[in-house]
């Protein structure tokens, strides 16, 4: 029979729930499967990263104590060399009485606080200090149980003393060492006391080598088992300080074993751990921790570290129940609680995430059922946005806009950069303007007050000179004309030596005058060199510049005897004037030079005297005129063994200067100035930072950073020229500076 109702009317079957196929326990299941597999991953990271704490808090607690034990140490030795130096204070100063020596024994103990016996051998076949006495032994000892240091005994010691460890092996070792420990009876002390002590012992000597004695200062062990006799860590734990043979120094849970020096190894079955950690320090490990298990089964946790005073040993040993003990407590707990905590959000997570999936999805299945019926309306469904749609809509608009703003924050911070840059150059030129203003006006005004006095001297010389000729060829006249003189006369004459007055005050006044014109020169100098009346561009000689900056620099180029000269070979070509800024160029040529001195200075107080003088420092400074299609926009580099290379000189010369002069090119565009050195060269990383404001290479104090990115300011901006730095590290450095010889060619070329 047909049906005759509508779809519509139909009833709607209910779907059939199943637990275990239902995509809510699925998804359960696989995210808390998913979340125990992460969570035993992270708990063993977590296991490995809280040990590897717990060891580094076992090794910040063992370093603490080792930086106080090495104080202690570094303490202890500067006092002995305090008194060493005292000791030989007196000996170069004639002391040779045994009581001065022994008062300063017992002053110098009574200072220090640790230190337990102090005192001094001379070799008795070589007595320098107190040679009275074959075996003296200035020597004072503190008591044990009061503390306070006894008044020394005088006279001859035993001969045992210089037989001793504390004696012989610093001489032998010919440095300061520390001594094995040893037990001993102190009869300096009333009544004698056994001890157990260590010794800081270093041989000492006077000006010629030769030994004078031995000082040595002594450390009781108990000191240092106080010291060490502190918990570890945890309140759990103890110290051990072992000497590099392996027998016990300092052991607080047992201070009478340290005090029998025990070897370590004997301790339980700590043979191999020692092994272990010798093996380890002698591997280059210092310092580390070594898991170990004692007799009684127990497990500890070594720190060691090696102390560098004495290559001792300090150890920390902690059972491993504390180390690990609150470990595996904080992991069970942590775990417990994820997995509890995690079991419930995420069920609570997915069942409202089902609840809702199916909520959504459950129309989606409803229309799909009618769909051959529907097409229309499912394709509409199908079209529809949710929730999710209009999210995904939203983060891609936001995606968009971060984008949009990324572009803009890159241009923000571009122009920000730029304009730290022209701020840095700003400041960088104003500093080096002020500080070349301030010098050009001291170096103009001192000018001006040599050159007026000196013009007195210059100008009144030649009539001096003729005065004196006159004075002279008058008493000339006076010895033919009166031969027979007076007996006054003449023994006047032999007392003021008046041959030797003649020939020699022409030479006198000729010296004279070629010191005025010196001074004249120098004066002339500084005046070109600050050219504070020169602000504005002019046409120059630009040798004259370099000749001025050079005599300026002349006391760090010639020699003496804190170090040899420096040659300034000069290959000047024929250069036409050069229109620029002139006191901004010699400032130019000034910080390239003093550079150049500074590097080879340097240089050479790495080279022994055979090196300097196989291959003398030298500058070379190159010119040359340069036409339109040669100019150094494109310039050549060049060879490599030309830097030092003299091939291409005129010749080498002893003076402080050489010159070559080469023939001039036709219709010369620019000009190029080539400084360079033989030193050590220039980094292969400083090259790209090399004219950067306040980027400098010297010691602090020594240099600003400013000179060549100044330079390069006034090469490049101002005279639009050419700076630039070729330089192989072992092969010198040489500078290039091209400079245009007419400013408004340049600026034509520039625009072109």
């Amino acid at each position: 029979m047909q049906s005759t109702t509508s779809d519509s009317a139909l009833p709607r079957r209910k779907p059939k729930f199943s637990l275990l196929r239902s995509v809510g326990s699925r998804l359960f299941l696989s995210i808390v499967g998913g979340s125990l597999i992460g969570l035993l991953g992270t708990t063993y990271w977590s296991y490995q990263e809280l040990v590897r704490q717990s060891e580094a808090e076992l090794l910040s607690s063992l370093q603490v104590k080792t930086e106080s034990l090495e104080g202690d140490f570094n303490t202890l030795e500067h006092s002995t060399k305090t008194v060493a130096d005292a000791v030989k204070t007196l000996y170069d100063a004639g002391e040779r009485q045994e009581r001065v020596y022994s008062d300063l024994m017992y002053r110098a103990l009574q200072t220090s606080s640790l230190g337990t016996g102090l005192g001094f051998g001379q070799p008795p076949d070589n007595r320098l200090i107190i040679p009275a006495l074959k075996f003296a032994y200035p020597y004072v000892a503190r008591d044990k149980k009061s503390g306070t240091v006894e008044p020394p005994k005088l006279g001859d010691a035993s001969p045992e003393n210089y037989t001793a460890g504390y004696f012989t092996e610093p001489i032998a070792a010919g440095k300061p060492i520390w001594i094995e420990p040893v037990q001993y009876v102190e009869t300096s002390l009333t009544p004698p006391q056994t001890l157990v002590s260590t010794s800081y012992s270093l041989p000492f000597y006077d000006k010629r080598r030769r030994l004078l004695g031995v000082l040595s200062q002594d450390l009781e062990l108990g000191f240092l088992s106080k010291k060490l006799g502190v918990t570890v860590m945890r309140e759990a734990g103890y110290f051990s300080l072992v000497s590099s043979k392996g027998n016990l120094i300092a052991y607080p849970p047992n201070p009478q074993q340290a005090l029998s020096l025990k070897p370590f190894p004997e301790l339980n079955n700590y043979q191999g751990l020692w092994e272990q950690i010798q093996t380890n320090i002698q591997g280059g490990a210092k310092m580390g921790v070594v898991k170990w298990r004692d007799n009684n089964g127990q497990s500890e946790y070594w720190a060691y570290q090696q102390i560098s005073n004495n290559n001792w040993v300090l150890m920390a040993s902690v059972p491993e129940v504390v180390v690990l003990g609150s470990v595996w407590r904080f992991i069970a707990a942590g775990v417990l609680g994820a997995v509890i905590g995690a079991s419930i959000v995420q069920g609570i997570v997915v069942f409202l995430f089902v609840k809702r999936l199916n909520q959504r999805i459950q129309p989606i299945m409803d229309e799909c059922n009618r769909l051959a019926e529907m097409n229309a309306k499912s394709e509409e469904l199908m079209n529809r946005e949710d929730e999710l749609g209009r999210l995904t809509i939203s983060f891609y608009a936001l995606l968009g806009q971060v984008t949009v703003n990324e572009r803009r924050l890159r241009q923000e911070m571009a122009k920000s950069a730029q304009a730290l840059q022209a701020l840095q150059r700003t400041q960088a030129q104003l500093i080096q303007t002020e500080k070349m203003s301030s010098l050009g006006q001291l170096v103009a005004g001192i000018a001006h007050e040599i050159n007026n006095p000196i013009n007195f001297i210059y100008g009144n010389l030649p009539h001096a000179s003729d005065y004196t000729r006159d004075l002279l060829n008058l008493v000339k006249l006076y010895d033919q004309t009166y031969a027979n003189t007076d007996a006054a006369i003449q023994r006047y004459r032999r007392q003021i030596d008046l041959d030797f007055l003649v020939d020699d005050l022409p030479q006198m006044l000729e010296s004279m005058q070629i010191g005025a014109d010196r001074i004249r020169e120098i004066v002339l100098s500084l005046r070109n060199f600050s050219r504070l009346d020169e602000a504005e561009m002019k046409r120059v000689d630009i040798h004259e510049g370099i000749d001025n900056t050079l005599l300026i620099l002349q006391n760090r180029l010639k020699a003496s005897p804190a170090h040899p000269g420096i040659e300034i070979v000069k290959e000047y070509g024929n250069l036409p004037l050069v229109e620029c800024y002139v006191g901004q160029l010699n400032q130019v040529f000034m910080n390239i030079l003093s550079n150049a001195i500074d590097a080879l200075d340097i240089y050479n107080q790495r080279r022994s005297p055979a090196e300097i003088q196989a291959n003398p420092l030298t500058i070379t400074i190159h010119t040359e005129a340069i036409s339109h299609q040669s100019s150094s926009h494109a310039l050549p580099t060049p060879r490599t063994d030309a830097i030092q290379s003299p091939v291409d000189r005129l010749h080498v010369s002893s003076r402080p200067e050489a010159i070559r002069v080469s023939a001039p090119l036709p219709t010369p565009h620019s000009v190029l100035i080539r400084i360079r050195d033989n030193g050590p060269g220039i980094p292969s990383e400083y090259h790209s930072r090399l004219f950067d404001p306040f980027f400098t290479t010297k010691p602090v104090g020594k240099g600003t950073g400013l000179g060549l990115s100044i330079s390069y300011q006034i090469v490049v901006e101002r005279h639009r020229g050419v700076l630039k730095c070729l330089s192989v590290p072992g092969q010198g450095a040489e500078f290039w500076i091209e400079i245009p010889v007419r400013q408004n060619l340049a600026i034509r070329s520039t625009s072109a």
